[in-house]
């Protein structure tokens, strides 16, 4: 027989009951189950909350909820009203920016033309001042490809034990370098679009790199490939390597024959025979890398990350405030061109996320 305990006291019984008094009504009324009667769908129609929007038919349509199957479904019904009141009135961040969100900017002028607006979104819309021409800005930013960050200040010097620190941007706004105000000049040849060396060792003859959208790029040729045979002509280890460029140089339009051995990808190993067509190529001049030997001291490597050029573009930036955060379609020709950096290769075109964290008097 089961053993009831009294109070200790009427007291703590008042208690008790006073505490329960002060509970919220709306679990004490639940739907039950009445002998002989239907089990109720819906509390919400005589309670306070309905004024709010809270209906366990509109949240488990379809379904009769009872007190039990309700207590451990796990759901938790907060009627809108008690939500704003304790401060559930923040929207959710949307997950991606579709292509009707992004604004147009400004057309404005890059070496030497005109360029038409970029592409823009402001994800965090500043509260501080605005950026004004002659303004020193100091912003951070990521340059972003395929959904990967390839460059960012924030992750601008590499630190002993493989750590990064951030180092943010700064520039006076308004002020595009000179060098993106002439003409870009290439040097041409014509050609396959491909600079290649031979191996005294192996007596090879490989490639070292190839021009983006050259003949030798779109027909698939890749770094360390190796040339067998040039219209016929094999043992290209016993030439000079004068002789070899005479070979791969030409007229324009002209056409050469050349047998290719893979070394990278699903068709490593195998042999390729394939036709180029001579074209005129620019002739990219080589980046310049600074070792750094730092002794294990605090920084390694390089310094911060290239900004890529839109960054000085006054119009780009233009409306942006203290902590406001935009993000920027970047074309190749605004970009990092037919060069690359980094992961970014050349002639892509790429996101940028800025974020202004400071504006001042020049």
């Amino acid at each position: 027989m089961q053993t009831l305990t009294a109070p200790k006291s009427l007291g703590a019984t008042l208690r008790h009951r006073k505490r329960y008094a002060e509970q919220p009504k709306l679990f004490q009324q639940l739907p039950t189950r009445i002998s002989g009667k239907p089990r109720v769908e819906s509390y919400a129609g005589n309670h306070p909350a309905n004024a709010d929007g809270l209906d366990a038919r509109r949240t488990f349509p379809g379904q009769n909820i009872s007190r039990r199957a309700f207590a451990f479904s796990g759901a938790v019904f907060v009627p809108v009203k008690a939500a704003r009141a304790i401060g559930f009135t923040k929207q959710l961040k949307k997950a991606e920016i579709s292509e009707e969100d992004y604004a147009v900017s400004q057309p404005f002028l890059f070496r030497a033309k005109s360029h038409d607006g970029v592409k823009y979104f402001d994800t965090q819309p500043g509260s501080g001042g605005k950026l004004e021409l002659g303004n020193i800005a100091v912003v951070h930013f990521t340059c972003k490809y395929r959904g990967l960050t390839a460059l960012s200040t924030r992750e601008a010097r590499t630190l002993g034990g493989n750590r990064t620190v951030a180092e943010p941007m700064e520039f006076t706004y308004g002020v595009v370098p000179s060098e993106f105000s002439k003409p870009l000049v290439r040097k041409t040849v014509v050609g396959i679009g491909a600079e290649v060396r031979l191996d005294p060792e192996l007596q090879e003859l490989y490639i070292v790199s190839t021009v983006f959208d050259g003949p030798a790029d779109r027909a698939g040729l890749q770094v360390n490939d190796v040339i067998v045979s040039i219209d016929g002509l094999r043992n290209l280890a016993e030439l000079p390597i004068s002789r070899i460029g005479t070979l791969l140089t030409g007229d324009t339009g002209s056409t050469v024959e050349i047998e290719v051995k893979k070394l990278n990808g699903p068709m490593r190993g195998t042999f390729e025979r394939m036709i180029l067509t001579r074209q005129a190529t620019t002739v990219v001049a080589k980046k310049r890398t600074v070792n750094v030997e730092t002794g294990g001291g605090l920084f390694a490597g390089t310094s911060g990350p290239k900004p890529p050029p839109i960054v000085y573009i006054p119009e780009a930036l233009a409306g942006m405030r203290t902590g406001g955060r935009r993000v920027i379609i970047v074309p190749a020709d605004v970009g990092y061109e037919d060069t690359g950096e980094g992961e970014i290769p050349p002639g892509a075109e790429f996101k940028l996320e800025v974020e202004l964290l400071e504006t001042r008097n020049a």
